[in-house]
């Protein structure tokens, strides 16, 4: 070492020459204690100069790893199996060395104060001087400990030599590794000193893992102490997995990190492990979540999203147990069914897959089969209870759905869920994710199950939905020309399980429904091609003598079809009653393709009928409009087919629409511009009753909108007039008939990138105002962090085109170079929806994402907002714009401009007309984008001084300015008429001021409408004081006389919100544009040529100033809520509600409102709140209770029946969407399931009842609101400072708590006997969905009073309060010594308090009569807390540390029942190191206080809840290590705790 030889080296060298020495020799003895006085010596070394090493480790210079942990290390290459004397001797030899490590680091390897019962230790006698660290004695253990293992299997049984029993050499080497046990667990023959390792640890590391613990190799003496590990960690993985983990993954509604399951994390997997197969069962299931999602009509991407981050998650655990357990040397062992070798591939059924890839696919395909089975029987039970198919048809009483050739039932809703699952099915398969043979067999085996013809309920199973699905099948062209050819030209097993499947009594029945019935025959006729012998097929198959009686019914059909399509008669195809629509739905079934090319046909004639829209320059083809039940009904390929040919002949060119006369090649047509509305309709109608088969058409589109959104960004790009009508078209459609679809499309998010350019670059002013519009609804539709994570994700480049769903990958956070929004009123709708996105989801589970850089992005500048609009803006946002507050911007003074007018020579051209120099020297005044916010003023001065400027030099100077600058340049006239009438020191707006602000708006059409609607409500003034602005929002929203006609004209028409359902919408739509024409550059009070000549004239199908004027509204309802002005809130309402018809999120949009402003003293109203739910509701689409449907009545303003009974109902309501259950509508006439605002039948029953519930929050808050709002006559109250933000946010937890709804939820959870119905949804999905309801309320409402009544739990609970029984600390050479196990070493014993109750499963309890309160209470906060946000988990500290200091703690059991709350949380914990290390600071506070009034306490024994405690506080270091710092923080905390419970923990610090 002198020489400069690493002294690992050297001592490698001595370690090898010790080896190399025979076992019997007397030199081994010498080697031995060589070794020892080196190690002495190297140990003295190493403590000379630790502090010379840890500086230069500090920085980064660790003297080639000279530590003495690796020196250390090498004594265990001194262990060899055949030589027994060996490795006793060198199992001393580390025992000795590790205590002089533990004498050097502590000063002593015994405690000197054992009868204090506490010693305050000082920081530095806690950490000591690290020689020996917990890693390294860990991997000595690892490293003997699995050396022992490999010896088990091969020793001889021990033997018995006259009568004595002899030790073989394993029991020697084994109760030797005992004695080097105990001295890293601190255990000597006389005490318990400092410990190197933890009993956990040393658990950890002695459990082989299930798979050899199970296999019965190991020696009794070595099976009992594997057992023993096992225990200790089964009983820790009671308290860190919950009582009940089921919690179903809800789309859309569930935080980020409910995606990541707690039973997936890969550090809970060892613990996971050791757990009952009862107890794991207790988890979700890639099975349940799949299922879950299908049911819930999640995207086709989320569900496979869902299932790669299930199996990644699953990977990741895998490879965690695989790691930390034991390989035999073989390298390879069984497990579940299936064979885990050494190179980590997984084996299925003897047979190795030849890629990941391959795996991944039949794993998918398994789970969707599966899950498709399931809810596909599911379906059909629900159709056969709602059936009657015993009953006899009597013809002569057919109802109105019905004739002679078409039979359908009065009541056949029940279908939708077919075609729903229709849709799905056809998706996977012609994906080629679930293959046609697979899916026949599955459902045949729902018929008969294990392959059996002859099975008993056979008879009742069968059933013609079963045909009926698999005929949509056949209608793919790789099935029809692969399996089922293939089987029919063959043995025709298929078709004779077909026949077998088919329910003859179905089709006679009184509710026979013939688009089922007749699914066999449309079958054989579909394939008739196919089928070998025609003639003799019946002998083949006799069962087909049953079916072929109703074939004829077929031909009748089709020859109905053909003879009224070639008389031009197109009734089938317009299916505007029933009959008709399943009339052409059965024959579209019959022949491949040829219902939807006769529909299409039908829209797009072949005779030149040509139609116009607004103009000569928008005509079309004019042709049919299609019913929206024929859509519905028809088979899938023929949606598929029908939506490809309109996407690729009127949606797919830039030379636009392509036409096909006289059996010519489709090309354009010369005079045919456009696409016809009722084609666009059909578009749409397609995309919702079959969104999983057609979703490719619309990411296709997505991506042409994206390319030329990146086009627009390259500068001066022109684009054809073509692709302008495209652009048009395609955002309207969007806009006004898609944004259901996109809200629940699974990038959503991310679809601002597909406008971000285009919102700069266009120019073309009628399209920039509908791109504005969809950009206002498109950020409104928002609804989670997504949002957030797409606005710092400049790199995203779209969703690739392929029918395999791809996920977007991991996000790089980085914020845009470019603000994202240069338009004022797109960056403050944006900065509202980010701060809506905050109060409602929260961003404290996205790590990485920063709100400020954010809200940085959205605007070039800060925005100013006033005091009453961030009263209502969550803490963080609210202090960003506190922080970035700007100057108030400049106003323009009325004498400013006035001077101007008369300064400047350049407006002569708007005093004496026909001057060309001075029209040229105004534009290129104005042509400086600092002074275009002045022209509408001087235009403004001019108009009233009556000497109106002449509007075609108005026009060409207007036409320069940037269309996206005009929201501004609208609030910069509001803002100037405003100074004008203070000028004048008027109290209200004169009438000649409104009347000219009036024809600003419509008669010259100068501003829009819906931009003065957001100067007046955009955020920066505050409109409780400002009167004059809150006037002039009356007047452009009541009073104005033109805009009073125009929604006068819109109520006589009579809009319907069911506009899917209404076939004159398009004649509505052309009467209100032909009456009040628009005009999109400033020409409406112009005549004749226009110079410079109008823009392209693009076609108007959906859009008008109602439609443009509803996302302000929806804006400017948050700012009138603000105002506290509950009459102008209340007009609106009732006078403009009829607008929210063509909402397309009216009922989440009514949800957000009551959940941002349910604070909102205006709200607090029961008129106000009536008019609310009015304007925003269609009652006659949803499906609320019968109290709120009688206040919405008027029949009463009482929220007094919130009681046990109705609340019950609410949860239950929930629970029976969780559990899947299908169930007749309890309302009448509800509409079709797509088409509804909300298709995930768990995310409707939650909207529902939340704006149910926080409806009656408002009128529970009625009387004691009026005082809070302002009133000027009496200066106030006027909430405007941060402090009285802060005093009203404490003050709404008070009322909160005084509200019934958590008090009554945990009553009925806690004692189910007081339910209504107590055997009604009594497990746990009851509880699930008070989780669920708790986390899309405020959280002040529900999760936060459940999260604090955990105090009240601790406290009271008799179960909780007495101490666990005493257990003394293990001896491993105890062990060994024991001839038969004593009380410590019975497993039994070990488990006893692990047993109790209060941790086990909760539906274990449930099923063997032993629920108990805090159980159900613990299950009931982890549904809570899993669904929660960083707020939840806030309230959840106060509530602990509440209870640490509060001095009530006395007993172990409160404390460990403290630990399991939170458990099961440590992973997201993690992330929140101040939180974090405040929890396990007051858990440990807890322990100090607790610890002296335990009397068992003291150098033998602990207590059993103590050991589990320990082991808590050991698994968090090991697997959630919150870093060194943090412990360090808590190291006064550790110091604090009795000496054996501190030397337990001081690893931690170290």
């Amino acid at each position: 070492i002198s020489q400069g030889a690493r002294a690992v080296d050297v001592l490698r060298v001595v370690v090898d020459a010790v080896r190399s020495v025979h076992d019997a020799s007397a030199v081994l003895d010498i080697g031995f204690r060589a070794l020892f006085e080196i190690y002495q010596q190297r140990l003295q070394y190493h403590s000379a100069n630790r502090y010379r090493v840890e500086a230069a480790a500090e920085q980064g210079n660790n003297n080639g790893g000279e530590t003495f942990g690796k020196e250390y290390l090498l004594l265990t290459q001194l262990f060899e199996l055949h030589r027994p004397r060996t490795w006793v001797a060198a199992v001393r030899l580390m025992s000795m060395v590790t205590k002089s490590a533990i004498g050097i680091m502590y000063g002593s390897a015994a405690p000197d104060d054992m009868g204090s019962g506490t010693h305050a230790a000082s920081l530095s006698e806690i950490s000591g001087l690290n020689l020996l660290p917990e890693g390294v004695c860990r991997e000595s253990i690892r490293q003997v400990w699995r050396l022992l293992l490999d010896s088990a299997a091969t020793e001889p049984p021990q033997a018995s030599v006259l009568g004595a029993t002899r030790r073989t050499r394993w029991q020697i080497r084994f109760e030797a590794t005992m004695e080097l046990l105990d001295s890293y667990v601190g255990r000597t023959e006389h005490c318990v000193g400092r410990p190197l390792v933890s009993y956990y640890m040393i658990s950890r590391e002695l459990d082989p893992g299930a798979a050899v613990a199970e296999s019965g190799m190991l020696t009794g003496e070595m099976q009992r102490i594997v057992d023993l590990c096992f225990g200790r960690k089964r009983r820790l993985g009671r308290i860190l997995l919950p009582p009940d983990g089921s919690w179903p993954l809800i789309s859309h509604a569930s935080r980020a990190h409910t995606v990541k399951h707690v039973y997936d994390q890969p550090g809970y997997a060892l613990v996971r492990d050791s757990l009952t197969l009862e107890e794991t069962q207790r988890g979700a299931s890639a099975g349940r979540v799949v299922a879950d999602l299908l049911y819930q009509r999640a995207p086709i991407d989320e569900v496979f999203a869902a299932m790669r981050n299930h199996r990644t998650m699953q990977r990741k655990a895998k490879a965690a147990v695989a790691n930390d357990s034991y390989m035999p040397n073989s390298g390879e062992y069984t497990a579940n069914g299936g064979e885990y070798i050494a190179n980590d591939k997984y084996v299925a059924n003897g047979a190795e897959a030849d890629t990941d890839a391959e795996i991944e696919r039949r794993e998918s395909s398994m789970l969707l089969l599966d899950a498709m089975a399931q809810r596909i029987e599911h379906i059909v039970r629900f159709i056969q209870r709602q059936c009657d198919f015993e009953t006899l048809l009597d013809e002569r009483k057919l109802n109105a759905n019905s004739d002679a050739t078409m039979i359908v039932p009065r009541k056949f809703g029940y279908w939708e869920h077919m075609n729903e699952v229709a849709d799905q099915l056809y998706y996977f398969v012609l994906s080629d994710t679930i293959s046609y043979t697979d899916i026949h067999a599955r459902l045949y085996a729902l018929v008969f199950p294990a392959d059996s013809d002859i099975h008993p309920g056979s008879e009742a199973r069968k059933d013609n939905s079963y045909i009926w699905l698999l005929l949509q099948l056949l209608h793919i062209e790789k099935v029809a020309a692969g399996p089922v050819r293939a089987d029919l030209a063959g043995d025709e097993d298929m078709l004779e399980q077909l026949l077998q499947m088919y329910n003859e009594r179905q089709i006679v029945s009184r509710d026979a429904f013939y688009l089922r019935d007749l699914a066999l025959q449309a079958t054989m006729s579909h394939q008739q091609a196919s089928i070998r012998d025609n003639h003799g097929v019946k002998f083949r198959h006799p069962r087909m003598a049953v079916a072929m009686p109703f074939a004829p019914v077929l031909f009748q059909l089709q020859n109905e079809f053909g003879q009224q399509f070639k008389d031009e008669n197109y009734a089938l195809l317009q299916g505007r009653d029933v009959c008709a629509a399943m009339k052409t739905a059965t024959v579209s079934q019959i022949r491949q393709y040829v219902v939807p090319n006769a529909l299409y046909t039908f829209l797009v004639p072949a005779r030149e009928s040509v139609a116009q829209l607004q103009g000569t320059a928008t005509t079309y083809l004019q042709g049919g409009n299609v019913g929206f039940q024929l859509l519905d009904f028809i088979n899938v390929g023929g949606k598929h087919r029908l939506l490809q040919l309109i996407y690729k002949m009127m949606l797919a060119h830039e030379q636009g629409p392509q036409f096909q006369f006289d059996g010519r090649q489709p090309s354009a047509r010369a005079g045919i511009t456009c696409v016809s509305p009722h084609v666009v309709d059909t578009v749409y109608m397609l995309l919702y009753n079959a969104p999983y088969s057609n979703e490719l058409m619309m990411k296709e589109v997505l991506e042409k909108l994206r390319r030329s959104d990146k086009a627009m960004a390259q500068g001066g790009t022109r684009f054809s007039a073509a692709n302008l009508r495209w652009l048009y078209t395609v955002y309207q459609l969007m806009n006004c008939r898609l944004l259901r679809f996109f809200k629940y499309y699974a990038h959503a998010s991310h679809l601002v990138h597909h406008l971000r350019h285009s919102l700069v670059h266009v120019t073309h002013r009628q399209l920039y105002r509908s791109l504005e519009c969809f950009a206002l609804c498109l950020v409104n539709l928002q609804h989670d962090v997504g949002f957030l994570q797409a606005l710092m994700n400049p790199a995203y480049h779209g969703v690739p085109l392929t029918p395999h769903p791809s996920a977007l990958g991991a996000i790089r956070y980085s914020k845009p170079k470019d603000a994202w929004f240069e338009c004022a009123m797109l960056a403050r709708n944006a900065a509202v929806v980010i701060a809506r996105i905050e109060t409602m989801r929260g961003l404290g589970d996205v790590p990485g994402l920063e709100l400020d850089e954010c809200l940085d992005s959205l605007a070039p500048q800060p925005q100013l907002w006033a005091p009453a609009v961030l009263r209502y803006l969550p803490r963080a946002v609210r202090a960003y714009y506190t922080r970035r507050t700007p100057q108030p911007s400049a106003r323009v003074s009325p004498a400013s401009v006035r001077q101007l007018i008369g300064a400047r020579p350049e407006h002569a051209a708007l005093l004496r007309p026909g001057d060309a120099a001075a029209e040229s020297a105004l534009a290129a005044f104005y042509a400086a984008p600092e002074r275009q916010a002045l022209f509408l003023c001087v235009v403004w001065v001019l108009h009233e001084r009556q000497t109106p400027p002449p509007m075609a030099v108005v026009r060409r100077v207007l036409l320069t300015f940037p269309p996206l600058q005009m929201s501004s340049h609208t609030s910069a006239l509001l803002d100037f008429i405003v100074a004008c009438e203070t000028e004048r020191g008027t109290a209200e707006p004169a009438s000649a001021t409104m009347q000219l602000l009036n024809d600003f708006m419509f008669r010259f059409q100068l501003v829009h409408h819906e931009h003065v609607v957001f100067a007046l409500t955009r955020g920066e003034h505050d409109l409780r004081t400002d009167r004059m602005r809150l006037l002039l929002t009356r007047y452009v929203l009541l009073e104005s006389p033109q805009f009073s006609e125009r929604l006068d004209e819109w109520h006589r028409l009579d809009f319907q919100g069911r506009y899917w359902a209404d076939f004159e919408h398009w004649k509505k739509q052309d009467a209100y544009l032909a009456r009040f024409p628009e005009f999109f550059e400033f020409e409406a009070a112009l005549e004749g040529p226009l110079e410079p000549a109008p823009a392209l004239s693009l076609p108007v199908y959906y859009e008008n100033g109602m439609v443009r004027l509803l996302p302000v509204l929806e804006f400017a309802l948050g700012r009138m809520i603000e105002a506290e002005d509950r009459g102008l809130l209340r007009d609106v309402l009732d006078r403009m509600g009829i607008l929210y018809r063509l909402h397309q999120v009216p009922l989440t949009t009514l949800m957000n409102t009551l959940f941002v402003y349910f604070n909102a003293p205006t709200l607090h109203d029961a008129a106000v709140v009536r008019s609310l739910n009015r304007a925003l509701l269609d009652m006659s689409q949803q499906n609320f209770s019968p109290e709120f449907e009688q206040f919405m009545r008027g029949d009463t303003d009482d929220c007094t029946h919130i009681d046990a009974r109705y609340v019950s109902r609410i949860i239950e309501r929930i629970a029976r969407a969780i559990m899947r259950h299908i169930a007749p509508p309890t309302k009448q006439n509800l509409p079709e399931i797509h088409y509804r605002e909300i298709p995930n039948p768990i995310l409707l029953a939650l909207t529902e009842c939340v704006v149910e519930l926080l409806t009656w929050w408002c009128l529970h808050c009625a009387p004691s609101s009026a005082a809070r709002l302002y009133d000027s006559a009496r200066n106030g109250p006027l909430v405007a400072s941060e402090t009285e933000f802060r005093a009203e946010e404490q003050q709404r937890r008070t009322w909160a708590a005084e509200w019934p709804l958590a008090q009554l939820l945990l009553e009925l959870i806690m004692e189910p006997e007081r339910r209504p119905e107590p055997g009604a949804y009594a497990g746990a999905t009851y509880i699930h969905s008070t989780g669920l309801l708790a986390n899309v309320l405020p959280d002040e409402l529900l999760a936060f009073p459940i999260v604090q009544h955990l105090s009240r739990i601790v406290l009271d609970e008799p179960v909780l309060k007495s101490n666990s029984g005493p257990k003394r600390y293990f001896s491993f050479v105890e062990f060994a010594r024991s001839s038969q196990l004593n009380a410590d070493a019975d497993p039994d014993a070990a488990t006893r308090f692990a047993a109790t109750s209060v941790f086990n499963s909760f539906e274990q309890n449930r099923n063997h009569n032993m629920a108990n309160r805090p159980n159900t209470f613990l299950t009931l906060l982890h549904s809570v807390l899993h669904y929660g946000g960083i707020a939840t988990f806030n309230t959840l500290s106060d509530t602990i540390h509440a209870l640490a200091t509060g001095g009530e703690l006395c007993s172990d059991i409160q404390l460990l029942y403290l630990c399991a709350t939170v458990g099961p949380i440590l992973y997201r914990l993690v992330d929140h190191e101040a939180l974090y290390v405040q929890i396990l600071g007051d858990l440990l506070s807890s322990l100090v206080q607790i610890c002296p009034r335990i009397s068992h306490l003291d150098a033998e024994c602990s207590t059993d809840a103590i050991e589990q405690v320990m082991d808590f506080f050991c698994f968090v270091k090991d697997q959630f290590d919150p870093g060194r710092s943090a412990w360090r923080r808590l190291a006064p905390h550790i110091a604090a705790l009795p000496v054996l419970l501190r030397y337990q923990l001081q690893c931690m610090v170290d």
